[in-house]
Protein backbone atom coordinates (compact mmCIF):
# COMPACT_ATOMS: atom_id res chain seq x y z
CA UNK A 1 0.00 0.00 0.00
CA UNK A 2 1.76 3.15 -1.06
CA UNK A 3 2.09 6.04 1.50
CA UNK A 4 3.31 9.56 1.58
CA UNK A 5 6.56 10.47 2.60
CA UNK A 6 6.26 12.08 5.97
CA UNK A 7 8.31 14.83 8.03
CA UNK A 8 10.77 13.70 10.17
CA UNK A 9 9.65 16.26 12.92
CA UNK A 10 5.89 17.00 14.67
CA UNK A 11 4.68 19.87 12.70
CA UNK A 12 4.71 22.63 14.58
CA UNK A 13 1.48 25.30 14.67
CA UNK A 14 3.57 27.87 16.37
CA UNK A 15 4.48 29.54 13.09
CA UNK A 16 0.52 29.24 12.39
CA UNK A 17 -0.60 30.72 15.38
CA UNK A 18 2.08 33.79 15.24
CA UNK A 19 0.33 34.14 11.56
CA UNK A 20 -2.96 34.53 12.66
CA UNK A 21 -2.43 36.44 15.15
CA UNK A 22 -0.76 38.86 12.93
CA UNK A 23 -3.19 39.08 10.33
CA UNK A 24 -6.03 39.55 12.90
CA UNK A 25 -3.83 42.52 14.06
CA UNK A 26 -4.08 43.87 10.60
CA UNK A 27 -7.92 43.05 10.05
CA UNK A 28 -8.50 45.36 13.11
CA UNK A 29 -6.46 47.72 12.20
CA UNK A 30 -7.82 48.09 8.64
CA UNK A 31 -11.23 47.59 10.04
CA UNK A 32 -10.41 50.64 12.25
CA UNK A 33 -9.20 52.95 9.06
CA UNK A 34 -12.64 52.09 7.82
CA UNK A 35 -15.07 53.11 10.32
CA UNK A 36 -13.02 56.09 11.11
CA UNK A 37 -13.79 57.06 8.04
CA UNK A 38 -17.75 56.69 8.20
CA UNK A 39 -17.72 58.17 11.28
CA UNK A 40 -18.00 61.40 10.73
CA UNK A 41 -20.83 60.79 8.56
CA UNK A 42 -22.34 58.46 10.82
CA UNK A 43 -22.51 60.99 13.97
CA UNK A 44 -24.21 63.55 12.08
CA UNK A 45 -27.40 61.06 12.95
CA UNK A 46 -25.77 59.87 16.21
CA UNK A 47 -28.16 62.69 18.62
CA UNK A 48 -31.41 62.18 16.77
CA UNK A 49 -31.12 58.53 16.84
CA UNK A 50 -30.13 58.70 20.35
CA UNK A 51 -33.03 60.65 21.00
CA UNK A 52 -35.26 58.46 19.62
CA UNK A 53 -34.01 55.16 21.48
CA UNK A 54 -34.34 57.60 24.61
CA UNK A 55 -37.99 58.51 23.54
CA UNK A 56 -38.89 54.79 22.45
CA UNK A 57 -37.24 52.99 25.77
CA UNK A 58 -39.14 55.77 27.94
CA UNK A 59 -42.94 55.15 25.56
CA UNK A 60 -42.44 51.45 26.92
CA UNK A 61 -41.98 51.74 30.19
CA UNK A 62 -45.00 54.31 30.23
CA UNK A 63 -47.10 51.68 28.59
CA UNK A 64 -45.72 49.06 30.42
CA UNK A 65 -46.95 50.71 33.96
CA UNK A 66 -50.26 50.89 32.77
CA UNK A 67 -50.37 47.16 32.64
CA UNK A 68 -51.56 46.63 36.36
CA UNK A 69 -54.74 49.16 35.67
CA UNK A 70 -55.71 47.16 32.66
CA UNK A 71 -55.13 43.80 33.98
CA UNK A 72 -57.35 44.63 37.09
CA UNK A 73 -59.99 45.89 34.85
CA UNK A 74 -59.88 42.77 33.10
CA UNK A 75 -60.07 40.66 36.46
CA UNK A 76 -62.86 42.78 37.22
CA UNK A 77 -64.70 42.26 34.21
CA UNK A 78 -63.81 38.66 34.30
CA UNK A 79 -65.20 38.49 37.55
CA UNK A 80 -68.79 40.49 36.93
CA UNK A 81 -68.88 38.52 33.09
CA UNK A 82 -68.99 34.84 35.16
CA UNK A 83 -71.47 36.18 37.46
CA UNK A 84 -73.39 38.99 36.56
CA UNK A 85 -75.29 38.20 40.23
CA UNK A 86 -72.86 39.83 42.00
CA UNK A 87 -74.13 43.62 40.83
CA UNK A 88 -76.65 43.05 43.05
CA UNK A 89 -74.33 42.02 45.74
CA UNK A 90 -72.51 44.89 47.30
CA UNK A 91 -70.55 42.85 49.74
CA UNK A 92 -69.72 40.30 47.05
CA UNK A 93 -68.26 42.90 45.10
CA UNK A 94 -66.43 44.57 47.53
CA UNK A 95 -64.73 41.55 48.40
CA UNK A 96 -63.76 41.35 44.43
CA UNK A 97 -62.89 44.97 44.34
CA UNK A 98 -60.70 44.86 47.47
CA UNK A 99 -58.83 41.43 46.29
CA UNK A 100 -57.76 43.07 43.23
CA UNK A 101 -56.88 46.58 44.69
CA UNK A 102 -54.99 45.42 47.39
CA UNK A 103 -51.24 46.13 47.02
CA UNK A 104 -51.71 48.28 43.77
CA UNK A 105 -51.13 51.62 45.58
CA UNK A 106 -50.80 53.07 41.84
CA UNK A 107 -55.10 52.49 41.53
CA UNK A 108 -57.06 54.95 42.68
CA UNK A 109 -60.31 53.35 42.63
CA UNK A 110 -61.95 50.85 41.00
CA UNK A 111 -65.78 51.47 39.53
CA UNK A 112 -68.67 49.52 38.00
CA UNK A 113 -71.41 50.88 36.26
CA UNK A 114 -74.18 48.76 35.47
CA UNK A 115 -76.50 48.79 32.73
CA UNK A 116 -79.22 49.92 34.83
CA UNK A 117 -78.19 53.10 36.12
CA UNK A 118 -76.68 51.49 39.62
CA UNK A 119 -72.85 52.24 40.37
CA UNK A 120 -70.57 50.34 43.13
CA UNK A 121 -67.01 52.23 43.97
CA UNK A 122 -63.85 51.77 45.84
CA UNK A 123 -61.86 54.63 46.21
CA UNK A 124 -58.27 54.84 47.84
CA UNK A 125 -58.06 56.68 51.07
CA UNK A 126 -54.55 57.91 52.63
CA UNK A 127 -56.00 55.83 55.73
CA UNK A 128 -57.88 53.07 53.85
CA UNK A 129 -60.49 52.79 51.67
CA UNK A 130 -64.48 53.95 50.90
CA UNK A 131 -66.78 51.67 48.98
CA UNK A 132 -69.91 53.18 47.76
CA UNK A 133 -73.14 51.57 46.65
CA UNK A 134 -75.35 53.60 44.62
CA UNK A 135 -78.59 51.31 43.74
CA UNK A 136 -80.79 52.18 40.20
CA UNK A 137 -83.19 54.15 42.57
CA UNK A 138 -80.58 56.35 43.82
CA UNK A 139 -80.34 55.12 47.34
CA UNK A 140 -77.04 54.67 48.70
CA UNK A 141 -74.72 53.64 51.22
CA UNK A 142 -71.20 54.29 51.76
CA UNK A 143 -68.80 52.51 54.39
CA UNK A 144 -65.31 53.43 55.52
CA UNK A 145 -62.57 50.84 55.59
CA UNK A 146 -59.07 50.61 57.03
CA UNK A 147 -56.26 49.24 55.26
CA UNK A 148 -56.99 45.75 55.65
CA UNK A 149 -60.52 46.25 54.16
CA UNK A 150 -61.95 46.02 57.69
CA UNK A 151 -65.11 48.65 58.70
CA UNK A 152 -63.46 51.89 60.22
CA UNK A 153 -64.86 53.88 63.03
CA UNK A 154 -64.36 56.81 60.95
CA UNK A 155 -67.24 58.99 59.72
CA UNK A 156 -68.91 58.12 56.39
CA UNK A 157 -68.97 61.35 53.80
CA UNK A 158 -71.78 61.79 51.76
CA UNK A 159 -71.91 59.44 48.17
CA UNK A 160 -70.18 61.28 45.21
CA UNK A 161 -72.52 61.89 42.39
CA UNK A 162 -71.28 60.41 38.86
CA UNK A 163 -70.43 63.66 37.22
CA UNK A 164 -72.89 64.27 34.23
CA UNK A 165 -69.76 64.21 31.47
CA UNK A 166 -67.71 60.56 31.31
CA UNK A 167 -66.71 59.86 28.48
CA UNK A 168 -64.89 57.10 29.33
CA UNK A 169 -68.19 55.47 30.04
CA UNK A 170 -69.24 55.83 26.32
CA UNK A 171 -66.07 55.15 24.80
CA UNK A 172 -65.83 51.42 26.45
CA UNK A 173 -69.61 50.83 25.22
CA UNK A 174 -68.88 50.95 22.21
CA UNK A 175 -65.68 49.30 22.12
CA UNK A 176 -64.47 45.41 22.90
CA UNK A 177 -61.30 46.17 24.00
CA UNK A 178 -59.78 48.15 27.04
CA UNK A 179 -60.04 51.85 26.44
CA UNK A 180 -58.06 54.93 28.26
CA UNK A 181 -58.88 58.24 28.57
CA UNK A 182 -58.21 61.00 30.83
CA UNK A 183 -56.79 62.84 32.88
CA UNK A 184 -59.70 64.02 35.59
CA UNK A 185 -59.42 65.72 38.74
CA UNK A 186 -61.03 64.28 41.21
CA UNK A 187 -60.98 66.44 44.58
CA UNK A 188 -62.42 64.37 46.81
CA UNK A 189 -59.61 61.71 46.88
CA UNK A 190 -57.06 64.33 45.69
CA UNK A 191 -55.77 62.55 43.19
CA UNK A 192 -55.64 63.34 38.72
CA UNK A 193 -56.31 60.38 37.14
CA UNK A 194 -56.77 58.45 34.10
CA UNK A 195 -59.28 55.92 33.09
CA UNK A 196 -58.62 52.19 31.83
CA UNK A 197 -62.51 51.00 31.26
CA UNK A 198 -63.83 48.04 29.72
CA UNK A 199 -67.77 46.74 28.56
CA UNK A 200 -68.63 43.64 30.30
CA UNK A 201 -71.20 41.66 28.29
CA UNK A 202 -72.75 38.44 28.99
CA UNK A 203 -72.33 34.83 26.67
CA UNK A 204 -75.09 36.24 24.48
CA UNK A 205 -73.23 39.95 24.05
CA UNK A 206 -75.80 42.19 25.79
CA UNK A 207 -74.23 44.54 27.77
CA UNK A 208 -73.67 44.15 31.56
CA UNK A 209 -72.01 46.95 33.03
CA UNK A 210 -68.83 48.78 32.50
CA UNK A 211 -65.77 48.37 34.46
CA UNK A 212 -63.03 51.35 35.23
CA UNK A 213 -60.14 51.42 37.07
CA UNK A 214 -58.75 55.19 37.64
CA UNK A 215 -55.07 55.37 37.49
CA UNK A 216 -53.06 57.65 39.66
CA UNK A 217 -51.20 59.88 37.23
CA UNK A 218 -48.57 60.24 39.62
CA UNK A 219 -47.16 56.82 38.16
CA UNK A 220 -46.25 58.67 34.69
CA UNK A 221 -44.61 61.57 37.05
CA UNK A 222 -42.36 59.07 39.01
CA UNK A 223 -41.33 56.99 36.09
CA UNK A 224 -40.37 59.86 34.09
CA UNK A 225 -38.51 61.09 37.07
CA UNK A 226 -36.15 58.14 36.96
CA UNK A 227 -36.61 57.72 32.92
CA UNK A 228 -33.51 58.03 30.92
CA UNK A 229 -36.09 60.56 29.30
CA UNK A 230 -34.69 63.21 32.17
CA UNK A 231 -31.56 62.00 32.56
CA UNK A 232 -30.68 63.67 29.07
CA UNK A 233 -32.55 66.62 28.90
CA UNK A 234 -36.48 66.79 29.53
CA UNK A 235 -39.48 65.13 29.03
CA UNK A 236 -43.86 65.20 29.14
CA UNK A 237 -46.55 63.20 28.97
CA UNK A 238 -49.29 65.02 27.26
CA UNK A 239 -53.28 64.00 26.88
CA UNK A 240 -55.40 64.12 23.82
CA UNK A 241 -57.05 67.22 25.12
CA UNK A 242 -53.39 69.12 24.91
CA UNK A 243 -53.78 68.09 29.33
CA UNK A 244 -50.05 67.32 30.65
CA UNK A 245 -50.11 64.34 32.72
CA UNK A 246 -46.45 64.08 33.52
CA UNK A 247 -43.19 65.78 32.97
CA UNK A 248 -42.34 69.55 31.93
CA UNK A 249 -45.20 71.91 30.48
CA UNK A 250 -44.92 73.60 26.88
CA UNK A 251 -42.70 71.00 25.41
CA UNK A 252 -43.34 70.17 21.54
CA UNK A 253 -41.97 70.06 18.18
CA UNK A 254 -40.54 73.68 17.22
CA UNK A 255 -42.07 75.73 14.50
CA UNK A 256 -39.91 77.02 12.65
CA UNK A 257 -37.57 73.58 12.24
CA UNK A 258 -37.51 70.94 9.38
CA UNK A 259 -39.53 67.78 10.87
CA UNK A 260 -38.29 64.12 9.80
CA UNK A 261 -39.92 60.90 10.42
CA UNK A 262 -37.42 58.68 12.72
CA UNK A 263 -38.50 55.64 14.10
CA UNK A 264 -42.55 55.76 15.76
CA UNK A 265 -42.65 59.59 16.01
CA UNK A 266 -40.90 62.89 14.55
CA UNK A 267 -37.80 64.98 15.11
CA UNK A 268 -36.31 68.20 14.53
CA UNK A 269 -32.85 69.65 14.74
CA UNK A 270 -32.51 73.27 16.35
CA UNK A 271 -30.64 74.26 19.40
CA UNK A 272 -31.60 70.64 20.92
CA UNK A 273 -32.99 67.72 19.15
CA UNK A 274 -36.75 67.00 20.04
CA UNK A 275 -38.52 63.55 19.30
CA UNK A 276 -41.98 63.09 19.54
CA UNK A 277 -44.39 59.77 19.55
CA UNK A 278 -47.39 58.35 20.84
CA UNK A 279 -46.92 56.77 23.85
CA UNK A 280 -48.73 53.28 22.09
CA UNK A 281 -51.82 52.70 19.69
CA UNK A 282 -53.95 52.26 22.48
CA UNK A 283 -52.68 55.35 24.79
CA UNK A 284 -54.06 58.29 23.44
CA UNK A 285 -51.24 60.12 25.25
CA UNK A 286 -48.36 61.78 23.30
CA UNK A 287 -45.06 61.95 24.81
CA UNK A 288 -42.02 64.37 23.98
CA UNK A 289 -38.35 64.24 24.77
CA UNK A 290 -36.33 67.09 24.68
CA UNK A 291 -32.14 66.79 24.42
CA UNK A 292 -29.23 68.91 24.50
CA UNK A 293 -26.99 67.64 22.25
CA UNK A 294 -23.75 70.35 23.69
CA UNK A 295 -25.06 69.07 27.46
CA UNK A 296 -26.12 65.77 27.28
CA UNK A 297 -24.07 64.07 24.46
CA UNK A 298 -20.34 65.60 24.50
CA UNK A 299 -19.19 62.17 23.47
CA UNK A 300 -21.15 62.40 20.13
CA UNK A 301 -19.72 65.95 19.29
CA UNK A 302 -16.15 64.51 19.58
CA UNK A 303 -16.69 61.22 18.28
CA UNK A 304 -14.54 62.28 14.88
CA UNK A 305 -11.42 63.47 17.22
CA UNK A 306 -12.23 60.15 19.58
CA UNK A 307 -12.21 57.97 16.33
CA UNK A 308 -9.36 60.15 15.06
CA UNK A 309 -6.83 59.00 18.61
CA UNK A 310 -8.24 55.49 18.28
CA UNK A 311 -7.32 55.04 14.75
CA UNK A 312 -3.91 56.66 15.56
CA UNK A 313 -3.25 53.82 18.32
CA UNK A 314 -5.19 51.14 16.46
CA UNK A 315 -2.50 51.42 13.91
CA UNK A 316 0.66 51.94 15.97
CA UNK A 317 -0.68 49.23 18.37
CA UNK A 318 -0.86 47.09 15.54
CA UNK A 319 2.54 47.95 13.80
CA UNK A 320 4.41 47.40 16.90
CA UNK A 321 2.93 44.27 17.51
CA UNK A 322 3.46 42.86 14.38
CA UNK A 323 7.00 43.55 14.30
CA UNK A 324 7.45 42.09 17.76
CA UNK A 325 5.62 38.47 17.35
CA UNK A 326 7.87 38.21 13.67
CA UNK A 327 10.96 39.12 15.51
CA UNK A 328 10.19 36.08 17.92
CA UNK A 329 8.82 33.75 15.06
CA UNK A 330 12.11 31.63 15.18
CA UNK A 331 13.16 31.68 18.83
CA UNK A 332 9.53 30.83 20.06
CA UNK A 333 9.33 28.29 17.03
CA UNK A 334 12.46 26.54 18.10
CA UNK A 335 11.30 26.71 21.87
CA UNK A 336 8.28 25.14 20.87
CA UNK A 337 9.88 22.52 18.57
CA UNK A 338 12.55 21.62 21.65
CA UNK A 339 9.44 20.69 23.75
CA UNK A 340 7.74 18.19 21.39
CA UNK A 341 10.59 16.83 19.89
CA UNK A 342 13.67 14.27 20.07
CA UNK A 343 17.21 17.06 20.10
CA UNK A 344 18.99 14.25 18.15
CA UNK A 345 16.47 12.30 15.66
CA UNK A 346 14.21 15.23 14.93
CA UNK A 347 10.94 12.67 15.92
CA UNK A 348 8.17 12.78 18.31
CA UNK A 349 9.76 12.89 21.94
CA UNK A 350 8.23 10.50 24.71
CA UNK A 351 5.71 13.74 25.99
CA UNK A 352 4.83 14.40 22.62
CA UNK A 353 3.94 10.76 21.24
CA UNK A 354 2.18 10.25 24.25
CA UNK A 355 -0.13 12.84 23.99
CA UNK A 356 -0.26 12.82 19.66
CA UNK A 357 -0.35 8.57 19.98
CA UNK A 358 -3.30 9.59 22.67
CA UNK A 359 -5.15 11.28 20.36
CA UNK A 360 -4.82 9.02 17.57
CA UNK A 361 -5.94 6.26 19.46
CA UNK A 362 -9.32 8.10 20.46
CA UNK A 363 -9.48 8.60 17.23
CA UNK A 364 -9.92 5.27 15.46
CA UNK A 365 -11.92 4.25 19.00
CA UNK A 366 -14.79 6.72 17.72
CA UNK A 367 -14.73 6.01 13.90
CA UNK A 368 -14.13 2.40 14.46
CA UNK A 369 -10.71 2.23 12.95
CA UNK A 370 -8.21 -0.49 13.81
CA UNK A 371 -4.90 1.01 14.72
CA UNK A 372 -1.55 -0.73 15.64
CA UNK A 373 1.31 -0.11 18.25
CA UNK A 374 4.49 -0.98 17.66
CA UNK A 375 8.01 -0.90 19.38
CA UNK A 376 11.35 -0.93 18.03
CA UNK A 377 14.70 -1.90 19.43
CA UNK A 378 18.24 -1.76 17.60
CA UNK A 379 20.01 -5.26 18.14
CA UNK A 380 23.46 -5.17 19.18
CA UNK A 381 23.28 -1.26 19.15
CA UNK A 382 26.02 -1.50 21.69
CA UNK A 383 28.74 -2.64 19.65
CA UNK A 384 28.53 0.38 17.57
CA UNK A 385 28.74 2.98 20.28
CA UNK A 386 31.82 0.92 21.59
CA UNK A 387 33.46 0.05 18.12
CA UNK A 388 32.99 3.39 16.36
CA UNK A 389 31.96 5.94 19.32
CA UNK A 390 28.93 7.48 20.43
CA UNK A 391 29.28 10.46 17.47
CA UNK A 392 28.79 7.69 15.16
CA UNK A 393 25.99 5.59 17.12
CA UNK A 394 24.10 9.29 17.03
CA UNK A 395 24.31 8.80 12.97
CA UNK A 396 22.91 5.51 12.90
CA UNK A 397 20.13 6.70 15.78
CA UNK A 398 19.26 9.35 13.10
CA UNK A 399 19.69 7.38 10.13
CA UNK A 400 16.72 4.92 12.22
CA UNK A 401 14.54 7.74 12.86
CA UNK A 402 14.83 8.69 8.90
CA UNK A 403 13.73 4.90 7.66
CA UNK A 404 10.62 5.34 10.68
CA UNK A 405 9.68 8.51 8.85
CA UNK A 406 9.90 7.97 5.48
CA UNK A 407 7.17 5.13 5.56
CA UNK A 408 4.97 6.07 8.06
CA UNK A 409 1.73 7.76 6.70
CA UNK A 410 0.43 11.72 7.42
CA UNK A 411 -1.97 10.37 10.18
CA UNK A 412 0.99 8.01 11.61
CA UNK A 413 2.99 9.06 15.18
CA UNK A 414 6.18 8.00 15.33
CA UNK A 415 8.27 8.92 18.25
CA UNK A 416 11.72 8.22 20.25
CA UNK A 417 11.30 6.65 23.39
CA UNK A 418 14.90 6.90 24.88
CA UNK A 419 18.19 5.65 24.05
CA UNK A 420 18.15 3.18 20.94
CA UNK A 421 13.97 2.32 21.40
CA UNK A 422 11.28 3.72 19.29
CA UNK A 423 7.97 3.47 18.75
CA UNK A 424 4.93 4.17 15.94
CA UNK A 425 1.41 4.16 16.42
CA UNK A 426 -0.14 3.42 12.55
CA UNK A 427 -3.52 4.46 11.59
CA UNK A 428 -4.28 1.14 9.45
CA UNK A 429 -6.25 1.51 5.92
CA UNK A 430 -9.72 -0.96 5.40
CA UNK A 431 -7.31 -3.42 4.38
CA UNK A 432 -4.30 -3.56 4.98
CA UNK A 433 -2.50 -5.71 7.10
CA UNK A 434 -1.17 -5.15 10.89
CA UNK A 435 2.11 -6.81 10.37
CA UNK A 436 2.82 -5.81 6.67
CA UNK A 437 2.44 -2.37 8.25
CA UNK A 438 5.19 -2.95 11.24
CA UNK A 439 7.02 -4.47 8.86
CA UNK A 440 7.84 -2.18 6.38
CA UNK A 441 8.58 0.09 9.03
CA UNK A 442 11.02 -2.23 10.59
CA UNK A 443 12.29 -3.14 7.11
CA UNK A 444 12.95 0.27 6.02
CA UNK A 445 14.43 0.94 9.55
CA UNK A 446 17.06 -1.99 9.49
CA UNK A 447 18.13 -0.84 5.50
CA UNK A 448 18.97 2.94 7.09
CA UNK A 449 20.66 1.42 9.81
CA UNK A 450 22.71 -0.88 8.14
CA UNK A 451 23.90 2.33 5.27
CA UNK A 452 24.82 4.49 8.60
CA UNK A 453 27.00 2.00 10.14
CA UNK A 454 28.80 -0.11 7.51
CA UNK A 455 30.09 -3.56 6.97
CA UNK A 456 31.53 -3.77 10.42
CA UNK A 457 28.74 -4.20 12.59
CA UNK A 458 26.43 -6.98 12.80
CA UNK A 459 23.16 -4.77 13.92
CA UNK A 460 19.36 -4.82 13.31
CA UNK A 461 15.77 -3.69 14.24
CA UNK A 462 13.54 -6.33 16.14
CA UNK A 463 9.79 -5.20 16.46
CA UNK A 464 7.01 -5.81 18.96
CA UNK A 465 3.26 -5.08 17.79
CA UNK A 466 -0.26 -5.20 18.93
CA UNK A 467 -3.32 -3.71 17.26
CA UNK A 468 -6.40 -2.27 18.65
CA UNK A 469 -8.37 -5.42 17.22
CA UNK A 470 -9.65 -6.68 20.99
CA UNK A 471 -11.07 -3.11 21.63
CA UNK A 472 -8.12 -1.56 23.76
CA UNK A 473 -7.34 1.81 23.00
CA UNK A 474 -5.30 2.52 25.79
CA UNK A 475 -1.32 3.97 24.61
CA UNK A 476 0.08 2.49 27.45
CA UNK A 477 -1.73 -0.50 27.77
CA UNK A 478 -1.05 -1.24 23.99
CA UNK A 479 3.14 -0.11 24.04
CA UNK A 480 3.31 -2.68 26.86
CA UNK A 481 1.99 -4.98 25.52
CA UNK A 482 4.08 -4.43 22.10
CA UNK A 483 6.87 -4.07 24.45
CA UNK A 484 6.56 -7.52 25.87
CA UNK A 485 6.25 -8.84 22.67
CA UNK A 486 9.30 -7.75 21.67
CA UNK A 487 11.35 -9.06 24.25
CA UNK A 488 9.82 -12.20 23.98
CA UNK A 489 10.55 -12.89 20.53
CA UNK A 490 14.04 -12.03 20.35
CA UNK A 491 14.85 -14.47 23.25
CA UNK A 492 14.41 -16.61 19.78
CA UNK A 493 15.53 -14.51 17.17
CA UNK A 494 16.29 -11.02 16.24
CA UNK A 495 15.63 -8.96 13.12
CA UNK A 496 12.20 -9.71 13.04
CA UNK A 497 8.60 -8.04 13.84
CA UNK A 498 6.81 -9.94 17.01
CA UNK A 499 3.37 -9.59 17.40
CA UNK A 500 2.05 -9.82 20.90
CA UNK A 501 -1.14 -10.80 22.62
CA UNK A 502 -4.58 -9.36 22.22
CA UNK A 503 -5.41 -6.67 25.58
Amino acid sequence: MSRRLAVRSPSDPLPWAFGVVIAALVVIALTTVVVRSTVAEDSARAAIEGAAVVGDATAVQLEAATRPAEATVRGVAGTVGDDPTVLGDPARMLDALSVLMDGQSTIAAIVVVGEDGSEMELDRREQGFVFRDLDADGASEVVVLDSTFEPSDAQAEAPRRAPSERPWLDAARGSTAVVWSGPERLPAIGRTVVHAAMAVRDAQGAPLAVVAVLLDSEVFERLLVVSSATSYGEASVVGDDGTVLAGATGLGLPDDAEVDRVSRGSVAVADVVTYQRAVSDALPWTLTVVVDGDEVLPAIASLDRTMLLYTVVIVVVTLLMSLLLWALRRPAGEVSARARTDALTGLSNRHHFEVRGHDVLQAARRRGTRVVVAVFDLDNFKSVNDGAGHEHGDRALSAVADGLARVSGPRDVVGRLGGDEFAAVLWLGADEDPAEAVERLRASAHRTLERAVGDGFDVGVSAGWVDTAAGEYRLASLVRAADTALVSGKRDAKGMAYEGMHL
